[in-house]
C-alpha cells in the first residue's frame, strides 16, 4: 500500500522535510497522515516503510527534519536498528519510535539512546495529538545525543595536522556518512579550503561577530557545503587585521554545531594561546599529531600534560606522520613512546606523492587506495569507534561508551575497539 506524502502528493520525496514519519504497517501511516493533516503540517512527509527506508531517505534530504516518527514493531533488533539510525540522523533531530512492545525495560534503553518518547501500538490520532501535537512536541522529553567536538593540533609545525584534520573530516562524511563540520581556526586562511577545492566565505569571521543569531538557518546559511554530508567554517582575514576571536562566542558556536552535527573537527593553527586551550578544553577527543623527532616528542609530553589537566578526562589520539623518508637520525616509534610514555595510535607511512597531488588537485588523500589512504581510513575508524578487520574483512561496532571504556582499560590507542 503506497501512502501519499503529505507534501508532494506522491512517492518522490522533497529536498526539505520539518516532519518525517515511516509506518510498518498501512492502518498506522494512515493514522499518522490524518494526524499531520489535522494539525496542517506543510512540510511532512508519512509514508510505509522499513527502518532501512527511513535512514535512505535520511542521507537524501538537503537538511534533516526537525523531527521523526520511525516504527521498530518489525524490527528484529531494535536497539541496533536505531544505533544505525542514529549514525544516520543528526543529533539535534527529535526521534519518536512506535512499537508493540508495552515494555518499561525497552523504554528506558530508548531513553539512554536519546529517544524522545515511545508509543505502543494501536496508534489513534488522539494519542499522536497528546504526544506530538501542540507546544509539547517540540520540546523533547531529553536531549542525550549531542555531536563530538574533535580537536586536532600538532606537536610543531608542519607536521601535517591540518592535513589530518581534513582527510578525517571527508572521511567521516563520505565513507560513515556523519554529518561533518570542519572549522579551520586560522582566521588569516588556513590550507583546509585548498585541499578541499573550495573557497572561503569569511564564514568563521562573520559568524564569531553574531553570535547571538546562532540559528539553524542561519548557521546552514554560513558554511560552505563540500557535499552533502560536509561543511567547512572558515576565514580569510587581511594579514593585518586582529585575530583574537572572542572565547566565549567560539564555545557558543561548537555548542550550536553539535546540535546539528555527529563531528566538529576543528584544526588548531597553533598549539599554544587562549585560542587552542578553550578549544581542547572543549573538545571531547584530542588528535595530536606529531613527527618523530626529539622536538616533537617534548613538545607532545607537554600537550599531553595539556589535556590530562582537564577537569573531566578525554581520550587523546596520538598520530606519528613520517612527513620525509625514514632516516637514521630519526628516533623510531619505539623511542618516541618511551620518551613520552604513552603508545602512538596510528602511524602515517611517508608519501610525498600522494600528498602534493591531494593538494595540487584539492582532492583528499584518504579518497584515494595508497598507503597513506588507507592509514588516514583506519584513523577515522578509531576515532568513531569503529575496527576494521582487514583478515576477516568486516567492520565492527561497538557502542561508543563502552569502546571508551576498553580504551581507558588497556591504555592502548594503537587500535580502537
Amino acid at each position: 500500500m503506497l501512502i501519499r506524502d503529505a507534501v508532494s502528493g506522491g512517492r518522490a520525496a522533497p529536498r526539505n522535510v520539518e516532519f518525517m514519519a515511516f509506518l510498518v504497517d498501512g492502518d498506522s501511516a494512515q493514522v499518522m497522515e490524518r494526524f499531520t493533516v489535522e494539525q496542517m503540517m506543510p512540510h511532512a512527509l508519512v509514508r510505509q516503510g522499513s527502518m532501512d527506508e527511513a535512514i535512505t531517505l535520511l542521507g537524501q534530504l538537503d537538511r534533516p527534519p526537525e523531527r521523526l516518527v520511525v516504527d521498530i514493531s518489525a524490527s528484529a533488533m531494535p536497539l541496533s536498528d536505531l544505533a544505525r539510525l542514529a549514525d544516520a540522523c543528526a543529533p539535534s533531530v527529535s526521534v519518536v519510535v512506535i512499537g508493540d512492545r508495552n515494555d518499561v525495560g525497552l523504554f528506558r534503553e530508548l531513553l539512554r539512546m536519546g529517544v524522545d518518547d515511545y508509543l505502543s501500538k494501536p496508534l489513534t490520532v488522539e494519542l499522536l495529538r497528546r504526544t506530538l501535537g501542540g507546544q509539547a512536541a517540540a520540546e523533547p522529553v531529553q536531549q542525550v545525543r549531542t555531536g563530538k567536538l574533535v580537536a586536532c593540533v600538532g606537536a610543531r609545525g608542519g607536521v601535517g595536522a591540518s592535513t589530518v584534520a581534513v582527510n578525517l573530516a571527508w572521511a567521516l562524511a563520505n565513507r560513515q556518512q556523519r554529518r561533518v563540520a570542519l572549522i579551520d581556526l586560522d582566521p588569516h586562511g588556513g590550507p583546509a579550503n585548498v585541499l578541499l577545492g573550495v573557497r572561503s566565505n569569511e564564514g568563521l569571521t562573520d559568524v564569531l561577530k553574531n553570535v547571538n543569531r546562532l540559528d539553524p538557518h542561519y548557521v546552514n546559511r554560513t558554511l560552505v557545503p563540500v557535499g552533502p554530508h560536509l561543511s567547512v567554517l572558515s576565514s580569510e582575514m587581511d594579514f593585518t587585521a586582529g585575530t583574537q576571536p572572542d572565547l566565549l562566542a567560539l564555545q557558543r558556536l561548537f555548542n550550536e554545531l553539535k546540535k546539528h552535527f555527529h563531528y566538529i573537527i576543528a584544526d588548531l593553527p597553533d598549539r599554544a594561546g587562549p585560542v587552542s586551550q578553550c578549544v581542547i578544553e572543549a573538545a571531547q577527543t584530542t588528535v595530536l599529531v606529531s613527527d618523530p623527532s626529539v622536538y616533537g616528542a617534548r613538545e607532545s609530553a607537554r600537550l599531553i600534560r595539556l589535556a590530562e589537566n582537564r577537569d573531566i578526562a578525554m581520550p587523546l589520539v596520538l598520530v606519528i606522520n613520517h612527513t620525509h623518508p625514514e632516516g637514521k637520525a630519526e628516533l623510531t616509534v619505539r623511542d618516541f613512546e618511551e620518551a613520552i610514555g604513552r603508545k602512538v595510535s596510528q602511524e602515517l607511512p611517508h608519501d610525498n606523492e600522494a600528498a602534493v597531488e591531494a593538494e595540487n588537485l584539492g582532492a583528499p588523500i584518504v579518497g584515494g587506495k595508497g598507503p597513506l589512504a588507507q592509514a588516514l581510513l583506519a584513523l577515522s575508524h578509531d576515532l568513531s569507534g569503529r575496527r576494521v578487520e582487514a583478515a576477516a574483512g568486516v567492520t565492527i561496532r561497538l557502542p561508543p561508551l563502552l569502546a571508551q571504556t576498553l580504551q581507558g582499560l588497556s591504555g592502548l590507542w594503537k587500535r580502537r575497539p
